[in-house]
């Protein structure tokens, strides 16, 4: 099972909101339109869906790009409005934050927003008090956490699971790493999948029968800008191996088919009783 995502964000977002002050974002050089202009091309000629998990911020400014990507088929998920963790929100920001975020999706798209991802992949036992919030407003599958994370009632898997919460219930579908030298990898796109070479990554992807493969718009982008804003290895790892997304994307989609975060969903939950599950409540 192969699925592609992307995260909606524009080059200088990142961490906690960004490195840069928000105050600040409007000031710099937008790609988001072009960049999602190409990778939506470049879908197209691949006959390939994606999930996309677009920021509120990102939709306010570029409602017109948003509505190109449902319009092409795409699946929506949301993304935070300013990529903060909710465990620095807390219950009462986090639940403003998501109920705004879906709100404008779907005055957008016209259509129910029912996938999530939180910002960082930062869901954990810590952050589990947003499922409840989360089922509320209407989200059914996440896709929040990294694989092989550690946890206190043990390590997330690296395949879907059921995460419980008291009482509440929510497929994930987590991020998966590689492990060498006990050092975990993210091998299924962006960064290391700009900079490592082909052959390894068909070679990884070929290995897992579950791959989430993870995607931002700068990741595409042969020209992303430069700030002073911005520390010096951002400013070089933002431009790493951009020019060969493309093209190794492209392999990998004639060597393996890719689907979106709700096909996979309607697959595995035909048999829930098979998807471990996890309680991340007390």
């Amino acid at each position: 099972m192969n699925i592609l995502t992307f995260d909606i964000e524009d080059w200088y977002m990142s961490y906690d909101g960004s490195q840069i002050d928000l105050r600040m974002w409007p000031t710099l050089e937008s790609r988001i339109e072009t960049n999602l202009n190409d990778i939506l091309a470049f879908l197209k000629k691949n006959n390939t869906l994606a999930t996309f998990y677009i920021m509120g911020w990102i939709a306010e400014k570029f409602p017109e790009t948003v509505k190109k990507i449902a319009h092409a088929g795409h699946e929506i998920g949301y993304h935070s409005w300013f990529h903060e963790q909710p465990v620095k929100q807390g219950h009462q920001k986090f639940t403003k934050d998501l109920k705004d975020g879906l709100e404008i999706l779907e005055q957008i798209t016209v259509k129910k927003v029912t996938h999530y991802r939180m910002p960082r992949f930062s869901l954990n036992q810590h952050t589990a008090w947003v499922i409840p919030i989360l089922s509320e407003h209407g989200i059914k599958v996440s896709s929040s956490t990294l694989s092989g994370r550690k946890l206190s009632m043990g390590t997330i898997p690296y395949h879907p699971v059921i995460f419980d919460y008291q009482g509440h219930s929510m497929p994930e579908f987590p991020l998966n790493r590689a492990s060498l030298f006990g050092f975990n990898y993210i091998y299924t796109g962006s960064g290391y999948f700009r900079i490592m070479p082909l052959k390894l990554i068909q070679k990884l992807y070929a290995h897992q029968t579950y791959n989430m493969a993870y995607f931002h718009p700068r990741d595409f982008d042969p020209a992303v800008p430069t700030t002073p804003l911005l520390p010096f290895y951002r400013n070089i790892m933002s431009r790493l191996g951009n020019k060969t997304t493309k093209p190794k994307l492209s392999a990998l989609i004639k060597q393996q088919s890719f689907i979106t975060v709700g096909q996979a969903a309607e697959q595995l939950l035909k048999t829930p009783e098979k998807i471990p599950h996890i309680n991340l409540g007390p």
